[in-house]
């Protein structure tokens, strides 16, 4: 068996954390988490147009992949909400670098020629 070179392998977790961050919905929950916990409904509330049903959907993955954890909070009627794990919280100098570059590419796509 052939051993993977470095370029292999970082094509790889290059691929793993595009899983994580990608789609319409999931890098949108992490940056609104990276700020501070949220509630199920403020959530839905910010992303507007997302269904509850793909709501739960994305947060359960991000739940089972360690990134984002559920809490129970012992008020009445009991409150949940949702927030980066210890773990989870190292995804916000990526989600920062996103933004950054996001920022700049807009100023050149959109720049007057």
């Amino acid at each position: 068996m052939e051993c993977e070179d470095d370029k292999t392998i970082a094509m790889k977790i290059v691929a793993d954390v595009l899983d994580i961050i990608g789609g319409k919905w999931r890098g949108q929950i992490l940056a609104r988490l990276c700020d501070n916990p949220m509630r199920f409904n403020e959530i839905k509330e910010v992303l507007k147009t997302i269904t509850s049903s793909t709501l739960t959907k994305e947060l359960r993955y991000l739940e089972d992949i360690k990134i984002v954890e559920r809490r129970v909070l012992s008020t009445s009627p009991v409150t949940v909400e949702y927030a980066l794990t210890k773990h989870g919280a190292s995804i916000k100098e990526i989600i920062e670098s996103i933004v950054l570059w996001g920022l700049k590419h807009r100023e050149k796509v959109f720049e007057k020629e």
